[in-house]
């Protein structure tokens, strides 16, 4: 049995609109601000403010990671905190009330000067900044920079 329907095509013939209301809404991309980076300049100016959206353009540069090298840091008040643990492993050792650690062994690259130091230490480590090294020196210890 065949039903006999009107073709959709010819639905809205004739009528300028389609049921779209106005005519912009249905041509192409109209309504919705353009497709992709259409307008970044202006009318998505918005969004980028908001945070909804990057900003367009490139800015800065990144530097690749297999040109910077990675440096493990400790504090001067962290590693004396770790000494007991470190004697009890025998990765340090105390001669005359003075320590002997060498942080390159540990994993670690830098001393920093974070905190303060009691304990008269002597410690090989590749880098150190100033400042840790006058604190270890005000304590009674000593740093060695060892390449």
């Amino acid at each position: 049995m065949t039903v006999r329907t009107r073709k959709r095509v010819r639905k809205q013939r004739g009528y300028r609109t389609h049921g779209w209301g106005i005519t912009r809404p249905h041509r192409g991309s109209g309504m919705r601000g353009g497709v992709g980076n259409a307008g970044p300049k202006s009318h998505h100016k918005l969004l980028v403010i908001i945070g909804k959206r990057p900003p367009i353009g490139k800015r800065g540069f990144i530097v690749p990671p297999s040109v910077v090298e990675d440096v493990p840091t400790i504090n001067v008040s962290h590693l004396e905190a770790m000494l007991p643990t470190l004697l009890k492993e025998g990765s340090a050792t105390q001669k005359a009330n003075v320590y002997q650690i060498n942080l390159i062994e540990l994993g670690y690259s830098k001393l920093l000067a974070q905190g303060s130091v009691s304990a008269p230490m002597n410690i090989t480590v590749k880098y150190a900044s100033k400042r840790a090294i006058s604190k270890v020196k005000a304590a009674g210890g000593k740093v060695n920079l060892k390449e």
